[in-house]
């Protein structure tokens, strides 16, 4: 379970975040919508621990994590799992050793069992011949997986995922989608996802909040999103219209 009560971050007496609250119970996911610039990755930063809050505590199953020093958070860090917009792959490594990287350099596996660990990994996420490959052999889709399968290579019991579909194709979309919600269903994978595309957030989501400038200006879920008379959730929702009208068909 992730707990965060009224947090606050200011960076040059600017408010990033801005008295932030919700909750994650263990096994769902919770999706962070908003235009760029709200405070959504933020958020991520402060869950990780790479930011401590101002004002406010982050709780992670009761443990406060907030005025932890960076020794002490990282038996909770070591739980969670990062998946970054730019997928973060080192161009010089092969598929396997990235996914393999942080094993070798964190963990007490030998090498057999690294990459007994690395075939399973690559597996999971349906690239079981592509370990031999270097980052710029593979396509976008390709690399979002594989930075998945490196997520995963530890076991995490949560996963923080930042814009995890944003520049991929409909049908790439469709496949990192569905391995997320693989490794809620499977796994029971508690996940924060960041994204501004509404139908990634509605395959993906139990809940959904809207960010605008560092606030959460409406948390719930996907029916309510829809009929929500939020004036700032109607003008996010009317800037991806199309979506939005194939949605609200849908419900």
């Amino acid at each position: 379970m992730i707990r965060l009560e009224n947090i606050t971050v200011e960076f040059e007496e600017r408010k990033i975040l801005d008295d932030v609250s919700f909750r994650v119970n263990d096994g769902e996911t919770k999706v962070m919508l908003g235009p760029s610039g709200a405070g959504k990755s933020s958020l991520l930063k402060v869950v990780l621990g790479l930011w401590k809050p101002d004002v406010g505590k982050v709780f992670v199953d009761d443990i406060e994590i907030t005025r932890l020093s960076e020794r002490e958070q990282m038996p909770v860090r070591r739980r969670m799992s990062m998946i970054f917009q730019g997928n973060a792959l080192f161009d010089s490594l092969t598929v396997a050793e990235n996914v393999g990287f942080f094993l070798e350099e964190h963990s007490p596996m030998t090498p057999e069992q690294i990459d007994k660990r690395v075939q399973e990994c690559l597996e999971f996420v349906n690239l079981p011949d592509a370990g031999s490959l270097l980052p710029e052999e593979i396509s976008g889709g390709m690399k979002k997986r594989v930075a998945i399968a490196r997520a995963i290579a530890f076991h995490p019991e949560i996963i923080l995922y930042d814009e995890p579909t944003t520049g991929l194709d409909p049908i790439n979309a469709k496949t990192v989608t569905e391995l997320m919600l693989k490794l809620k269903n499977e796994r029971r994978v508690t996940s924060i996802v960041v994204t501004h595309i509404l139908r990634d957030a509605f395959a993906v989501g139990d809940s959904l909040a809207v960010v605008s400038d560092g606030r959460i200006v409406f948390d719930g879920n996907a029916h309510d999103i829809l009929a929500s008379k939020d004036t700032f959730v109607q003008e996010f929702l009317s800037e991806i219209r199309e979506e939005a009208s194939l949605l609200f068909a849908n419900q």
